[in-house]
């Protein structure tokens, strides 16, 4: 069995991640570190734990005895995370956004946990990778085959409605420079820059992403460019007509759909649930391809439906 921690517990996306990896079949659960809820169980603190194996919140995060660490929080020092990777070639850090801190004390660098774009890197023995942002993952991952035909030119801009607790300046414009940096990492040419312009989405699993960029390839030959590139991988599918939310709720799965409105443009439409997407779904894809496993492992099952932490004020309800 696979042993996991969780430094950071108590996040929100936290408690999506140890309900899929209670689902996993390869898991142990080994520390879900959260000093100020240290010995409280977790269902009192995250929603659908009732009847499921009771986990309680530790005091300590000790990542010796780990296979993989999932990082919300950094905890260690610089140096204490170099060494501990040093010490530790078998385990694997998987760092969420927020915690990128972590990163720059490896003498590696991570890689972006992006499988569409670094699915090779992430199983030809990286240790240590980033989870990508909620925005960016779904972003890239409809982007990346234009940018490797070398197809992206001008500056992008681009619609999202996401839960009202992903829409900040800040957020919004760290997702902005992640995609830039993403793009131009593939498409040297890539000079532009990324607007993200953001409204509250219609519920807490529902993300919905619409671009229109120039192009005068016909829509075959783009869709020959995108199964080109996706025709193996397990979560990304590409359509002609429109999807809702729906389609992906509680998924790992990204649905892209085009269409032409024009010669000279192509408007593409994205849905993704940002819980699973640049987050719970995404760490534990992740986590199956630094380890070899197959990527659907652990994530062919919907999820239970997303609720923030049981908490009023600063106690529990």
């Amino acid at each position: 069995m696979i042993k996991v921690g969780i430094a950071g517990a108590e996040n929100p996306m936290a408690g999506e991640l140890l309900r899929l990896c209670l689902r996993h079949p390869d898991v142990d659960i080994v520390s879900a570190y959260a000093g100020s809820l240290a010995g409280l169980s977790v269902g009192a603190f995250h929603h659908g734990f009732i009847g499921e194996e009771n986990i309680v919140f530790s005091s300590n995060f000790d990542a010796t005895n780990l296979d993989v660490a999932f990082i919300f929080n950094p905890l260690y020092s610089d140096s204490d995370w170099a060494k501990l990777m040093a010490d530790r070639q078998n385990l694997r850090l998987i760092i969420f956004p927020g915690a990128e801190s972590v990163a720059t004390a490896l003498p590696r660098t991570p890689v972006y946990g992006l499988s569409e774009m670094n699915r090779k890197p992430m199983v030809r023995g990286a240790r240590e990778a980033l989870v990508p942002d909620s925005i960016a993952s779904p972003v890239l991952t409809a982007l990346y085959p234009f940018a490797s035909h070398l197809l992206l030119r001008g500056d992008l801009d681009i619609n999202v409605e996401v839960p009202a607790d992903m829409i900040s300046d800040s957020a919004l414009n760290k997702s902005e420079r992640e995609i830039e940096r993403e793009l131009a990492s593939v498409q040297a040419s890539f000079l532009g820059k990324v607007r993200i312009h953001a409204k509250e989405s219609a519920g807490p699993r529902a993300m919905k992403i619409s671009m229109r960029l120039p192009s005068t390839v016909a829509l075959e030959e783009i869709l020959k460019a995108y199964d080109s590139v996706y025709d193996d991988h397990n979560f990304t599918f590409v359509v002609t007509h429109p999807v809702g939310p729906e389609e992906v709720e509680s998924t790992n799965k990204i649905i892209i759909s085009l269409s032409k409105p024009s010669s000279s443009e192509i408007d593409i439409n994205i849905v993704a649930d940002p819980r699973m997407r640049g987050g719970a779904g995404e760490a534990i894809h992740i986590m199956n391809l630094l380890l070899g496993l197959h990527e659907k492992t652990g994530l062919d099952l919907k999820t239970s439906a997303w609720m923030s932490p049981k908490v009023k004020g600063n106690g529990l309800k």
